[in-house]
């Protein structure tokens, strides 16, 4: 991932570690029977939202 940033911008990157916050909550089911509480999902949110903002952002920047 170090490498992909340094070749690619953060927003073209971004969905990939959405998909591994996503994978690891499905294995950690499978694997443990876990599932996140209310805390990981509240700050998954966080990581999500604040990615679309950025991504909107840097959108609404280019178009100008």
């Amino acid at each position: 991932m170090i490498k992909a940033f340094e070749k690619a911008p953060a927003s073209l990157l971004a969905p990939f570690n959405y998909m591994s916050l996503i994978w690891a909550t499905i294995l950690g089911f499978f694997l443990f029977g876990e599932l996140p509480d209310g805390w990981t999902i509240f700050g998954a949110a966080i990581i999500v939202s604040s990615g679309l903002y950025l991504v909107r952002r840097e959108s609404n920047l280019a178009a100008a």
